[in-house]
């Protein structure tokens, strides 16, 4: 069930006229019920502003609605993918109670992540939103935005057919090891796959492997399985 909560944060989508992406965050906030009063307050006192999802899933999986899906929530951001700087209006919103990097970054909740598979499984039916364009904030903000975080399970996703992950190293990683000898090459894979927010390397290493290769999230150096990482992810993505 989805409990509807309604918010004035929001306005008319303008281009795409209809969602073609799902943008995964957490709410950052010591508690689920101070996200929901942020998200439904029209006049904040912080410099923050007026922001929205069009979801948010609590900790114990329930799933409020504040936005209508045909309607342009205010949950990106400054931000851009591939050549679209205006996220909102290309996306869906999904906020999940966690208190982030600020706070605690806890292991997200099993209901929760139930919840958001059931959630994204059916937004990608009746949007028609492939894998590909299921993302989380900081791969559209890299640098601005950590969210959802590390300790995020996208591998869980994936393994429930959401989400692209890359494929695990096998015998034949030359071609990795070719890239990654060639920084500037693995870079340009970034790009042609979607970062674009920013051209800080540093950055874009760290962020991608946020989302991809999370355990390789210190390593200042690139390495063979980031190149792989990039290479599996460019071979799986289909148009959209």
């Amino acid at each position: 069930m989805i409990i509807q909560t309604p918010s004035q944060n929001w306005d008319e989508r303008v281009t795409p006229q209809k969602p073609e992406y799902i943008i995964i965050h957490y709410t950052g906030t010591r508690t689920a019920e101070e996200a929901r009063q942020r998200f439904c307050n029209p006049d904040p006192d912080d410099s923050i502003g007026r922001i929205s999802p069009h979801y948010m899933i609590d900790g114990e999986g329930k799933v409020f609605q504040f936005v209508e899906e045909s309607k342009r929530a205010w949950h990106a951001g400054k931000s851009q993918w591939k050549d679209i700087t205006d996220m909102n209006a290309a996306s869906i919103g999904i906020e999940i109670w966690n208190t982030g990097h600020e706070f605690d970054l806890e292991d997200f909740i099993p209901a929760q992540i139930d919840a958001l598979i059931e959630l994204v499984s059916d937004l990608q039916t009746r949007w028609t939103i492939p894998n590909a364009n299921i993302l989380g904030h900081s791969d559209i903000a890299p640098g601005r935005k950590l969210d959802p975080g590390e300790k995020f399970p996208w591998r869980k996703l994936e393994l429930n057919g959401i989400g692209l992950m890359p494929e695990l190293l096998d015998d034949d990683s030359e071609p990795a090891r070719q890239l990654m000898e060639l920084p500037s090459k693995f870079y340009q894979h970034l790009a042609e796959y979607g970062y674009r927010y920013t051209q800080d390397q540093g950055v874009l290493l760290r962020e991608f492997r946020r989302h991809f290769v999370p355990h390789a999230l210190h390593n200042p150096d690139l390495d063979v399985e980031t190149c792989a990482a990039i290479l599996s992810l460019l071979n799986q993505r289909q148009p959209s």
